[in-house]
């Protein structure tokens, strides 16, 4: 019997025989304490009624289902063994064990759904590395409501994802700053409190992330804290452009610091969790303005890490274990000796190629914790990156296992807009959640094919082969010149004016065979008649932006610029991409909250601008 699981258990052995299914379950529990076993009672209910099974009272069920916490039968951390026979008994490790256990019976009976009858076997399964988070982007445009919060959440736990962060800047509802959030639909402190619960029920840790140094812009750009920033009126980027608004907190104000404490002490209160992720990430502007001569002085590495240690020391007020970014402290290896031996540096890169071996190495000899922090590759894509999405988690997990870190983190951006619908980041979550509990079966090229259809059966719920459609549009990318970060017809797209140079790069029949994959792929996709609406659509306008993005790319080719696009042309152009607009509003206000739309939304409509020879400024 193939069996459709995720993450694939470390041992299975299946033996002759099966175990018939009725509708009822019966079960026991032994050395699980009472409100653990109320939490996994409640759940239980819940997922087995959508398989169509109930749970039995004592002594009623049709299939009797053992659950109990040996940790001297299961050694390893998080781990679980279960023995399908005429009783199905599953021992763990501990509760998080338990746990996942019934996550993988769960798998079983939905594999199980159309013979209603499972094959004999035992199963022993663990984590190679304990900590496996999610990060989702909730502070450029994209806020999500309750319900898809929820829904993620139970999808993550499904995939033994035990930690979930939501980055934010300025998407809080502090209520001393309104200002900063007011038309961006922050959350709420109760909003967080039970989100915090909600993942709770799930072993789902809830970790507070909230920025405190760099991208501050949502603040700094009002009045009131202007006088705060570091480069007021902007600064030079190391890739060589003008950043036209303010960026980070200056250390060289006194009264930075005080804002850090303010929104800290109202922040992390909402959160159970024991930890808290400070950002401090890209202060590119750092010594460009009011901190200038502090750096002359003692040099900038000094200052970006007393900067880091006040805003650690605030954070330790309130949680035990502080996170941060750790990209500018690695640009100054000679000061990460210096940190706090209980911080955790967050080890974050995004292409296949990123140097965590070095990165890594960097932390583990200075006997500093850390975790790796690859991405999903699907921001600044509209249909994502696969292979680089495969290649840098698997980079990352690979470091994370030679340097012993402490945890995983894959993150999921949202850079200009956030116009990537959540469908296509599921591939990059779900192989984080695999590669880092069974390494060894998901580093195969050969086991890829197995993957996407379990996160068909497990994520998707469909026999469709919806994954390996969305997996397919990401490799589409690899057909045109490397742009990194993003894909050539979504910076094309948004920024048609920079196009001149990398579309000389490009033959006219690569950009129609580009097209033509993608006219397959929507016909693929209009054939998946069962799928569930919501999922047709999102992935339908993603598709329809990325054949718009080449279009652009097809037009700055024969005409060299936007505005001297014949008026026929462009007014076919115009009209679909209005028609994609507006799907792109509908799909925004059933998964997400109103506000940040119509900013994301003027991002995705610069081009009729630059038709006009004008060109916004788009704040990443």
């Amino acid at each position: 019997m193939e069996l459709i699981l995720i993450p694939y258990p470390k041992i299975v052995k299946q033996y002759d025989g099966y175990v018939k299914l009725g509708t009822e379950i019966e079960t026991t529990f032994e050395q699980v304490a009472p409100d653990v076993v109320e939490r996994l009672i409640k759940f239980l209910e819940r997922e087995l009624r959508r398989l169509n099974f109930v749970l039995s009272p004592k002594g009623a069920g049709t299939l009797k289902l053992n659950l109990s916490i040996n940790p001297d039968l299961v050694v390893n951390q998080q781990g679980y063994k279960i023995f399908v026979d005429e009783e199905i008994s599953i021992y763990a490790h501990d509760e998080l064990g338990l746990f996942y256990g019934l996550q993988t019976f769960l798998q079983l009976l939905r594999n199980a759904t159309k013979i209603r009858q499972l094959q004999k076997m035992y199963i022993h399964d663990y984590p190679d590395i304990l900590n496996r988070g999610v990060m989702l982007d909730i502070s450029r445009d994209k806020v999500p409501k309750m319900e898809t919060l929820k829904a993620l959440i139970d999808k993550l736990a499904y995939l033994k994802i035990n930690q979930l962060q939501l980055y934010t800047e300025h998407t809080f509802a502090y209520k001393n700053h309104r200002v900063v959030w007011e038309g961006y639909s922050p959350l709420t402190a109760e909003e967080v409190r039970e989100l915090d619960e909600y993942c709770k029920e799930r072993f789902i840790e809830l970790v507070p992330n909230q920025n405190t140094f760099g991208h501050m812009a949502k603040w700094l750009i009002h009045d009131e804290y202007k006088h705060l920033a570091e480069a007021p009126d902007g600064f030079e980027t190391p890739w060589g452009t003008k950043f036209l608004q303010p960026f980070s907190l200056s250390p060289a104000v006194p009264e930075s610091i005080k804002l850090v404490d303010e929104i800290l002490q109202e922040l992390l209160p909402n959160f159970t969790s024991n930890k808290v992720n400070i950002g401090c990430d890209e202060t590119f502007d750092l010594c460009q303005g009011k901190s200038k001569e502090l750096c002359e002085k003692i040099g900038k590495g000094r200052v970006y890490l007393d900067f880091l240690l006040k805003v650690y020391n605030i954070a330790k007020r309130h949680k035990q274990t502080v996170m941060f970014w750790g990209d500018i402290i690695e640009n100054h290896p000679e000061l990460i000796g210096e940190l706090p031996k209980d911080m955790i540096a967050m080890v974050w890169g995004y292409e296949a190629n990123h140097p965590f071996d070095e990165k890594c190495k960097l932390y583990e000899q200075s006997n500093i914790s850390f975790y790796v922090c690859p991405g999903t590759s699907t921001w600044n894509s509209f249909i994502g990156r696969s292979k680089n999405c495969i290649e840098n988690i698997k980079n990352a997990i690979s470091a994370a296992k030679k340097y012993h870190a402490n945890g995983v983190l894959v993150t999921d951006w949202g850079d200009h807009g956030h116009s990537q619908h959540l469908p296509f980041s599921w591939i990059g979550f779900a192989y984080t959640s695999a590669l880092s509990w069974n390494y060894d079966f998901y580093r195969l090229e050969d086991n890829l094919d197995h993957f996407l259809k379990e996160i068909d059966v497990n994520v998707f719920e469909t026999d469709f082969e919806i994954s390996k459609l969305i997996y397919s549009l990401g490799e589409i990318t690899d057909m045109l010149p490397y742009t990194p970060n993003g894909t050539p017809f979504f910076y094309g797209f948004l920024f048609p004016e920079r196009l001149e140079e990398l579309s000389k790069k490009i033959e006219d029949d690569t950009l129609r065979n580009v097209l033509d994959k993608l006219e397959n792929a929507s016909a693929k996709l209009n054939s998946m008649k069962n799928l569930p609406d919501s999922l047709i659509k999102q992935v339908r306008n993603n598709l329809e932006f990325a054949k718009l993005g080449v279009e652009v790319i097809q037009m700055v080719k024969a005409y060299g610029k936007i505005p001297e696009v014949p008026e026929n042309i462009w007014s076919s152009f115009e009209k679909r991409l209005r028609e994609v607009l507006e799907d792109y509003k509908g799909i925004w206000l059933t998964e997400w909250r109103e506000g940040g739309l119509k900013q994301s939304v003027e991002k995705l409509s610069r081009i009729f601008h630059v038709r006009n020879d004008v060109f916004p400024y788009i704040v990443f």
